[in-house]
């Protein structure tokens, strides 16, 4: 052993002098890695930063059980695991220590921090609660326990801690910046922009702040404001790939759809296996009319879960006389459009099971008898193939040209039209509306309408109108009822089924009248006559050059011809109606 070598690394190391110290022993030999030599590796290793090295010396010593209670040794295992984002194992070295010291508040603090960072906020919500509770300080304790709560959705618990913290005039751009996120979460973009600003007004050099307002911006049709705040974003941030993909999204509202392609290419350029990036980009894809491309795409849908499925670039042929599993993979108005696919596998003598969600079991009864649908778990190791619905536009190479435009593929049991008939008057033209997505989604983003849009509508002559809305949005009702004819079903709808009493109340209608909801696709696939009221640039699945739909043979689209004025796009509404009256001689009194 090179005892000089040995001594100075003693003494560098009792002098505090890290960096010195951990140069000099690097460069003895491993099987000179005596337990004193390790411990110093460790410490000074942590001391200058190299926490990756710090675990490999640390782990050395801890594996050897000559220290495994060292709580110094576990503490620096316990932080640099949690800086190099292995939270799992800093958890199990802090667990280890608080076994030895229950009363170390430094440890549960950072324990607090993994639990945070893993998303196990009510863990992480327990042990600061008793900070909070003892006035025990460490930085950041409320800030983080009001953003513990903001992610458990207790909203007024958070905005307590936060307007706790200004009042006493601490981290005021941070908990500014906090508020204005828990009002865009609550879809109080108004007060969301009131409190970004002022966390901007703290603090001008953080570019998630100028994101959030911009993404807040956004959602008021503020479009150019939100790209101003977005390009601050970049400027601070070249490498924030979230602040390019919300400039691709906004391009692509604005039917910027180049621009958007390019923005969402620079987004990928630093973040490649972003699925949420190259799914928008999918959608923009298909928006323009590329399918091809967009499809590829598809599969990053719902966080790439469906990447990687292997038999997503087989030949269509090669599913003859195979047994295939489908399963669902999106919301209820995605399965009823694309269950036609499903039928489309039965040309090649397929056995096919079709896994659907229990609440559309109903809905699907009659769907077709040599397909077996379920809602119960399957072995899938009895299927030679499994596809989710969505990746089979991509088997069957869906474009604008082969899309298969079908009506009346779902029939009901005649009883649940039955059960309307009496209780809608067929002496009036009677009208079924929807006017409200999920709210606040940002699927629904552009999507909804007001109820107050359809005031005239309900005081034409002979005209009746029907709701067909469910949850969101019903709050809509009372106020215009107030001065305007609509009949509300809603506590007796769909008890008993999923869709099953709006579809019987579809049946006896003359015309459904919906926004871009699951409304339209039960409609269509019911063959019901409907109009699909969309703004000027609308999902993908509604790209159309005329009025017909490419899905639907009983759905007409009314498209916004000014980005957000539905006023406008309902006048145009009112004057076809009128037209429709005039004609039907079954009124007499038109």
């Amino acid at each position: 052993m090179n005892k000089e070598l040995y001594k100075k690394i003693i003494y560098e190391f009792n002098n505090s002098s890290f960096k010195e110290c951990y140069n000099l022993a690097i460069k003895l030999n491993k099987n000179q890695y005596d337990e004193k030599i390790l411990k110093i590796l460790t410490i000074s290793s942590y001391k200058t930063q190299h926490y990756i090295d710090a675990i490999k010396y640390g782990l050395k010593l801890y594996t050897s059980k000559k220290i495994e209670n060292n709580q110094q040794i576990l503490n620096i295992l316990g932080v640099s695991y949690s800086i190099n984002k292995d939270y799992e194992n800093g958890n199990i070295f802090f667990e280890k220590l608080l076994l030895i010291n229950p009363k170390n508040n430094s440890v549960k603090y950072n324990l607090a921090l993994n639990y945070f960072e893993q998303k196990k906020y009510i863990d992480a919500e327990k042990i600061l609660s008793e900070f909070i509770s003892k006035e025990i300080e460490f930085e950041n304790v409320e800030l983080i326990y009001g953003m513990i709560h903001s992610e458990l959705k207790n909203y007024d618990k958070a905005i307590e801690v936060f307007e706790n913290l200004i009042n006493r005039k601490k981290k005021l751009a941070d908990v500014f910046y906090n508020l204005g996120i828990i009002y865009q979460k609550i879809n109080n973009y108004t007060l969301s922009i009131k409190y970004l600003e002022k966390a901007i007004e703290q603090n001008d050099t953080n570019h998630f702040f100028f994101n959030s307002l911009g993404v807040s911006q956004q959602k008021m049709f503020n479009y150019k404001e939100a790209e101003k705040n977005y390009n601050l974003a970049i400027s601070l941030n070249k490498n924030y790939s979230n602040a390019f993909s919300n400039l691709g999204l906004l391009k692509k509202r604005q039917g910027f759809f180049d621009d958007a392609i390019k923005y969402f290419d620079q987004a990928l350029n630093i973040e490649p296996k972003n699925s949420q990036i190259l799914y928008n980009k999918s959608i923009c894809l298909l928006e323009t009319g590329n399918y091809k491309e967009g499809l590829n795409l598809y599969k990053w849908r719902q966080n790439g879960k469906y990447a990687k499925n292997n038999y997503l670039d087989l030949d269509i042929k090669t599913i003859r006389d195979k047994k295939i599993l489908i399963t669902c993979d999106q919301g209820l108005g995605d399965t009823i459009l694309l269950s036609r696919y499903v039928l489309l596998l039965l040309n090649y003598n397929a056995q096919v099971v079709f896994q659907i969600p229990k609440s559309l079991k109903v809905l699907f009864k009659n769907f077709n008898k040599e397909i077996h649908l379920t809602s119960e778990p399957v072995l899938k190791e009895n299927f030679n193939y499994i596809y989710s619905l969505g990746d089979l536009l991509k088997i069957f190479k869906v474009n604008e040209l082969n899309i298969q435009k079908k009506d009346s593929y779902i029939n009901i049991d005649h009883q649940w039209i039955e059960k309307w008939e009496n209780r809608i008057d067929k002496s009036k033209f009677n009208i079924g509306i929807a006017w409200q997505g999920k709210e606040g989604t940002s699927l629904d983003e552009g999507r909804s309408f007001r109820l107050n849009n359809f005031q005239k509508i309900s005081k034409m002559r002979n005209i009746q109108l029907i709701s067909l809305q469910k949850n969101d949005g019903l709050d809509q009702i009372k106020n215009f009822s107030k001065k305007n004819k609509i009949i509300n079903f809603d506590n007796n709808l769909d008890i008993d089924a999923k869709f099953m009493d709006t579809a019987g109340i579809m049946k006896n209608l003359d015309l459904v009248i919906t926004s871009d909801t699951s409304i339209v696709h039960l409609a269509g696939a019911l063959g019901v006559s409907t109009w699909l009221l969309v703004q000027k640039y609308p999902h993908w699945y509604w790209r159309n050059i005329n009025e017909k739909s490419l899905w639907y043979e009983s759905v007409k689209i009314l498209r916004q011809t000014e980005n957000h004025n539905w006023k406008k796009l309902f006048l145009e509404v009112e004057l076809k109606l009128s037209d429709i009256l005039k004609k039907n001689v079954n009124f007499k009194n038109i």
